[in-house]
Order: C-alpha cells, then sequence, then structure tokens
C-alpha cells in the first residue's frame, strides 16, 4: 500500500486522487543486487519481502505464516514499509509489507492494488499500475514473470511534501 503527500491535477483540470503514490525528496542509497528486485505478483496474497533492512517501519509479529505456492508454510516475523524510487524518479512508499526471511524474491501483490483502486495492463510486455492518469508503477516481463522497474531507497526522508487533508492510505 502506498501513502498520498500531495496531490495532482489531471489534463482536464480536475484533481487526480494520488492515493497511490508518495513525494519525497531524499538522499538515498538504493539497492541493486538482483535479490533487490522486485516481482509483480498476481497470486501473491501479500507483498513479502525477505530483506529487514529495507524496512523503513516495523512492527514484530508473532504466530503468523503465509502458504507458498507448493503448500509450504513460511513465517511470517514482522510488517512495515519499504521506500521504493520508481524508474521515473518518484520515492513511493510499499506498505503492509510482511517480512519473509525464508522468500528468495520480492514480491508485490497486485491483487492487493487492485482492491485499492489502482488498475492493471499489459501490453507489449510492460505490465502498468495506474490510479488516474498516473503511472504509479510498471514492470517489464522477463522469462514469463513481470519484474517492477525501480530500486530499494535505504535511508530516511530528510524532507517530504506532505498534509494531514490530503494523506490517506490506499
Amino acid at each position: 500500500m502506498f501513502s498520498t503527500h500531495a496531490s495532482t491535477s489531471q489534463a482536464d483540470g480536475s484533481d487526480l486522487d494520488s492515493s497511490a503514490f508518495s513525494f519525497s525528496v531524499t538522499t538515498s542509497t538504493i539497492g541493486y543486487s538482483d535479490n533487490a528486485e522486485w516481482i509483480l505478483d498476481i497470486g501473491a496474497t501479500y507483498h513479502m519481502c525477505p530483506n529487514m533492512d529495507w524496512f523503513s517501519s516495523f512492527e514484530k509479529l508473532d504466530g503468523c505464516f503465509t502458504v507458498m505456492s507448493d503448500d509450504h508454510p513460511c513465517n511470517i516475523e514482522g510488517m512495515g514499509t519499504v521506500r521504493i524510487k520508481m524508474d521515473d524518479g518518484i520515492v513511493q512508499e510499499l506498505k503492509k509489507v510482511r517480512y519473509v526471511p525464508q522468500l528468495k524474491k520480492n514480491l508485490i501483490s497486485v491483487g492487493t492494488l487492485k482492491t485499492l483502486g489502482l488498475m492493471v495492463s499489459i501490453r507489449d510486455d510492460v505490465l502498468k499500475m495506474t490510479k488516474g492518469l498516473m503511472v504509479v508503477m510498471k514492470g517489464v516481463c522477463r522469462n514469463n514473470l513481470y519484474y517492477l522497474k525501480g530500486s530499494i531507497v535505504t535511508d530516511q526522508v530528510e524532507t517530504s511534501i506532505s498534509s494531514d487533508d490530503v494523506c490517506t492510505q490506499v
């Protein structure tokens, strides 16, 4: 999930519900290794990540687990927020990400984002998640999986544009 920290206007002058992205100014360390890739997964129930260091906020959970497609249970040790810099430079906060240390890959649940109002389109091996006219994230197809075009931000926000009036979660 994402939090909104600004609103934008569409070409027709109407306000775009921008609850699917976050704007921030940051000096950041960005992860670029293979294990830093995020898969846009249509079958995942939750956003999941095996790297504890990527969470900008975190809440420990006890007694929780998720079942993988091979019926193998994996412990969910916590939940929090991961900051991702999209290929267009916008830093977004993926919220309610489960920390599952046994995973080998990072998963973004497309279904979860759809229930929050984002639309999905796939054309020419590019998957786009949009909110109104705004492209929130996109992935490219490689070996029949869609990989997010973006990178992890592993430090704190120094300055952000926010207002309680427009700050909502999706």
